[in-house]
This record gives C-alpha cells, structure tokens and sequence, in this order.
C-alpha cells in the first residue's frame, strides 16, 4: 500500500500516537493527526509553485518535525522530493541546486541551502531546524484537504531523488521509483522486524539514506519515530531509556559509541546488565560490517534485540541480511554479509561477463524491483551542457571502480565478492576504493579533485585507513610546492570550504616521490605498505 495512503489510515485509527518526536532543547514531536494535515498543506503549495502535479521539493531540512511533513507532503501523488544534506558547503549546494532545477526549496533560512536557493532564485520555505515558526505559505494552506491531497502516485512514477557521492565533483542525483519502496516496505516486520507498536531510534541525521528509509517504514507501519538533532551518545542513551524505544537504527559507529560510553558509565563493567537497554528487540545497522568485537558489545547492551546488518547501496537499495538472534554466537565468515533480500538475485560474475560458481570472487550483479532509476547527471557530476569544457584531469590512480550500470534486469556498482555453496553474499571489497567512514561513503576521487583545487598543490591521492572506532578514517597524500610548510590544521580549514567534514582527511602526508605502476598510475597497494612501514618518502604533515 503507498505510503499516503497508510497515513490517511494511521491519521483516522490513531491521530494522537506521535509520529515523529525529536529530542533535545530543541526538539518536538508530530502525532498522526499532525501530520496529514501539514503534509497535506506541503502538498498544495508545491502544487501551486509548480503548476503541475509532478512538482520537485528540495528538502535541506535538518531532524525535526518539519522534515517528516515536508517528504510525506512532497512525495503524496505525483509529486517528487529530492533530500539534500544540510552540511553541504554552500558552493556545493549551489551548484546541486543548478543541475536539479527544483521547483521549491524548504531549508533553514540561515543555512547554506538558503542561500544557494536564494542566490538562484529558487523559491524558499523556511525550515527552521528547531521545527518551530513554520512558513507561512504552509500555515496559510492548513485547510487543504488531507484526502485530497494525500493520494497514491503510480508504482513507475519517479518520487525520490537521492543522492550519492560522485568520483569527482558534485554528488551524484539517482532517481527511485514508488514501486521500488513500497515492494521493500511490504517486508519490514519479516525482514527488519518492524511493528506498529514500535518506537524506533534513529539517532543519525534523517536526510541520509539509513535515517530517511528507517523514518520511512515507521511512518508505513505507523509506529513511532524518535530522532535527535545531532548523533551524541549520552543522548542516543537516554533517549533509549526515555522513550522505552524498542527498536534502533544506527551505522556501525554509532553502535560502537553507544557501547562504549555504557562501558564507561558501568553498564557492562564485569559482565554487569543492569543498564542494559531490555526493551530493544531489534538493532538495524548499514554503512559497514559490524566486527565481532562491536557486535558482542552491542548483543550484552541490547541482550533481548535482533541485530539485522544490511548490505547495499544508494542505487540498489536492499541487496542481503545478515540475522543475528539473541545469544547466537557473534562471530561470522570475514565478508559475510547475509542473504539475498526477498525478491532480490545476486549473481557473481567474471570479468567476461560470465556467471561464476560458488566460492569464485568476482563482480557482484543484482537483479530485483528495488533498484533505482538511474542517475540524473554523470559520475563526474556534469550535465550534459557542460561536458566538453576544458579541464585538467587528474593524473589517474590504481583501483577506479566502474560505479553504477546496468546490463538489462541486472545492476551492479561494481562491489567484488562471492557467493557460498548455501547462497550467503561474501564481499571482497568496494568499488574504486571506497572509503566508509563512520557510516558514510566516501570516493578518494572527490576528495582528490578538492584537495588538488587547494593552492600550490597539484597532486593527490586518497585513501582509507583502519581506525577502531569509524571504521575507515579518510587518509591522504599531496605533493606540489605548496606542501612544503603546509599543516594538518591548515590543509583541513582550507577542505572544509569544499567537503563535507566528514570528508575532509583526517591522516595528511606529503609525497617526497610517487609509486607507480607500470602503467604511471598511482599505486595505492604500495602507498598503504609506505604508510605502514612510516617510509621516508612520505612525511606526515605536523598538526600545526
């Protein structure tokens, strides 16, 4: 059933059960009654800016309430929502903005986003991130009619943009289908566990993948969605306990944080579970494969919960589970990442193109309704009014994965891994290196193409290094005049103005020389090995 239609339903069984609340000073919460009738307001005045029935929200609208009502609102019929994140730079919010060409824009009015919009002229809502003082276009149109406006869109119509990281340049936009999300919907309680009677955490930022599917199928469900402004782990704890939250969604890090500050205050000190959180019955978590370490961790803090780990992507969505029920022992294969989610082929293929056996390592192809639509842009992040402007290329680097394509039914981003004789996916590593810090995907291209932007410098390479805690940590090397006296503390303010700061590196070494291959390409194996072995040929840049 869409998702409009569930919350006409939940509005009319249960219009005071909270929908989404959000903790913290700032926080508030949204009941099912709400909801529609803001959504509904959303609705109509998308309508009405755009013209058409098929209108395209940009939402960059951090944890609140607002955000709920601003995709449910944008997505009810035809309509379309494209989730940016809030963190985004403004240079790169600008130039998201121009290829997107939406028709509105709902952001906070003081942020990034805003101005972006403003300085386009793009038509701005105010989405204050407190969630109060909402626009006045959206209060002016409160008695739009909910069951009017909140009709069911066709499964083959496009309702979300999403976005993921590009090798190089702005993000990448991919559309997805209603038919896509409704097909995984229908199996939340049997995949995921998911109940009407939940109240799910979902600590981590709900414009990011992970949040926005998980506050997603609460609303389907009609349970309750509890949120934070920011990830902090006390809070996240205490919200837990607050709440009695019987379900949490996180990345890896996350977990790992809130394990480690329970250890810290006591709660699992020699075995002890008189903290544990008993009402958890479910963990979600994505991003990354959980460590047996964490994974023991989080089964003695959440002793009664499934841990369901997910692999996937952006542009796929759901690919396989990994089920761990309580007390099982944590430990698993190095790889395993579970089985094929319902609906959904894994097939693993040589280099040929050809289907490989059981226990080969190969390209790992996926079939299913789940996948997305395609991307809007190029992987270089250029439309097609720009290609053909002269630029510099960077000099190319060992290990450039093929990213996302398609070969008919079949999809691939072009993960490597394999399949074991009882069908269980193993992954062997990610496509063009990818880094996967604290949750997030990071391209070594994109950070390259920034960091070679940066004065004085004119060579980079990018890279991810182990860190207990994130997982990944993003590593980089440089070279050029300008690294000569550069700091760590300098080269990272200068990233910040163009990256993310989760994307900005947090490692820093100057090149004294390059290894290459025989082909003249950067070879990341070797500069791993330099790393390791502290080769005098990198010198690692001082602090400050």
């Amino acid at each position: 059933m869409p998702l409009s239609a569930r919350l006409l339903e939940h509005a009319r069984s249960r219009p005071g059960r909270a929908a989404l609340v959000v903790g913290g000073e700032r926080g508030g919460s949204i009941d099912y009654g709400g909801l529609v009738r803001r959504a509904a307001a959303v609705s109509a005045v998308l309508r009405e800016v755009s013209g058409r029935r098929d209108g395209l929200l940009a939402v960059g609208a951090g944890n609140s309430p607002v955000f709920a009502e601003l995709f449910a609102g944008a997505t009810a019929g035809r309509g379309r929502c494209a989730v940016l994140d809030p963190a985004w730079p403004r240079a790169q919010a600008e130039e998201v903005l121009r290829r997107l060409r939406p028709d509105l824009v709902a952001a906070d009015e003081a942020g990034a986003i805003a101005e972006a919009a403003r300085a386009l002229g793009v038509p701005l809502l105010a989405a204050p991130r407190g969630g109060g003082g909402r626009d006045p276009r959206l209060e002016a149109a409160l008695g739009a009619d909910p069951e009017d406006e909140l009709v069911p869109g066709p499964d083959a119509a496009p309702f979300l943009v999403g976005f993921t990281s590009g090798t190089s340049g702005p993000p990448k936009a991919f559309h997805r289908t209603r038919g896509s999300w409704r097909a995984s919907l229908r199996h939340g309680g049997e995949v995921f566990g998911a109940h009407p009677d939940d109240r799910t955490l979902v600590p981590g930022p709900l414009s990011h993948g992970l949040g926005l599917y998980a506050l997603t199928e609460a609303l389907y469900e009609g349970a309750s969605c509890i949120t934070l402004p920011g990830f902090d782990a006390a809070a996240a704890r205490r919200a837990l306990a607050e709440h009695r939250a019987t379900r949490l969604v996180v990345v890896p890090t996350m977990l790992r944080g809130l394990a480690d500050g329970a250890l810290n205050d006591g709660a699992l000190d020699g075995g002890r579970d008189d903290r544990a959180f008993t009402d958890v019955e479910c963990v979600v978590s994505s991003g990354a494969r959980l460590d047996a370490s964490t994974m023991r961790r989080a089964m003695s803090l959440f002793p009664r919960a499934h841990v369901r780990e997910y692999y996937g992507a952006s542009e796929l969505s759901f690919v396989t589970v990994r089920h761990t029920p309580p007390g099982a022992d944590p430990a698993a294969e190095p790889g395993a990442v579970g089985y094929p989610f319902p609906g959904v082929d894994v097939q693993i293929r040589g280099e040929d193109g050809a289907p490989l056996p059981p226990g080969r390592t190969g390209t790992v192809f996926v079939r299913g309704p789940l996948a997305s639509s395609g991307y809007l842009w190029g992987d270089d992040g250029e439309g097609e009014e720009d290609r053909g402007a002269e630029r510099r290329p960077p000099r190319a680097v060992e290990g450039g994965g093929s990213g996302f394509r398609t070969d008919g039914d079949w999809a691939t981003v072009g993960d490597l891994g394999r399949l074991s004789e009882d069908g269980e996916l193993h992954l062997a590593g990610r496509s063009g290196g990818m880094v996967i810090t604290g949750g997030h995907n990071v391209y070594p291209g994109e950070v390259e193409a920034a960091l070679v932007r940066l004065e004085g410098l004119d060579e980079a390479a990018v890279l991810g290094l182990p860190d207990d805690y994130l997982g990944q940590v993003v590593a980089a090397v440089v070279s050029g005049p300008g690294s000569e006296g550069l700091t760590r503390a300098r080269l990272r303010a200068d990233c910040e103005a163009l990256l993310p700061r989760y994307k900005v590196p947090r490692c820093l070494w100057a090149a004294r020389e390059w290894p290459l291959t025989r082909s003249g390409k950067v070879s990341r194996t070797v500069l791993e090995e330099w790393i390791a072995h502290g080769d005098a040929r990198l010198v690692p840049l001082p602090d400050a």
